[in-house]
């Protein structure tokens, strides 16, 4: 349980950061959303901020999980405004997506996770919890701001990395998505490197849609 400080935080000063820092992605959300069906489990939910680029046609339930308790409460307020309008099942589980979520193993058929891995401390167990809730034929939507390759902005994401993940929630900005990715058993080579529309430090970008192997 978080506490009333953390959850003040986290709804009032940590979400506005998100929602106007990550402003430029929003693009980015729409295509690689726009195909998603079935029944949806997004991990790492935020403020909702993909909400309005999931279609209205073709989606079965959407199940919304989020950690931090005060992200969760304006998430919800959100997610049951989009539910009023849409008509679509919807449900938001406050929980860790790198422990066992209470959800049934096999059954869905797109999980979703877009910009989360950098602030989580174990990325492959919400990886493999991915992997565990697909359906055989299921797919991971997935994007990630990740470390670049070399030069100027991989030496300053190292110089910055201590303040940046003090600032921004854990946010580390030398992510290694990719071998997280492999190492769950995903096949990332479907995955496209691409610049992002973000800070200059964060700019380098992992993105697309994979299945298990």
């Amino acid at each position: 349980m978080q506490s009333r400080l953390d959850r003040a935080v986290q709804k009032h000063v940590l979400s506005h950061l998100l929602d106007r820092g990550m402003r430029g992605v929003e693009p980015l959300r729409g295509e690689l959303l726009r195909d998603v069906g079935g029944r949806v489990v997004e991990i790492g939910f935020g403020t909702g901020s993909n909400l309005a680029h999931y279609p209205r046609e073709g989606l079965e339930e959407l199940v919304a999980i989020e950690p931090a308790e005060g992200l969760a409460q304006l998430a919800k307020e959100r997610l049951d405004r989009w539910t009023l309008e849409t008509r679509i099942p919807t449900r938001l589980t406050v929980a860790s997506g790198t422990r066992p979520i209470d959800l049934e193993s096999g059954t869905y058929d797109v999980v979703v996770i877009t910009f989360v891995l950098c602030s989580v401390r174990h990325p492959e167990a919400m990886l493999a919890e991915a992997r565990r809730l697909l359906r055989p034929e299921g797919r991971l939507v997935i994007a990630e701001h990740v470390a670049a390759p070399r030069g100027l902005r991989r030496r300053a994401q190292r110089v910055a990395r201590p303040l940046w993940k003090t600032l921004l929630a854990g946010c580390d900005p030398l992510t290694d998505a990719r071998t997280s990715i492999e190492r769950a058993g995903f096949d990332h080579s479907t995955l496209e490197d691409r610049r992002l529309d973000l800070p200059w430090l964060v700019r380098t970008g992992l993105v697309g849609t994979t299945r298990p192997r």
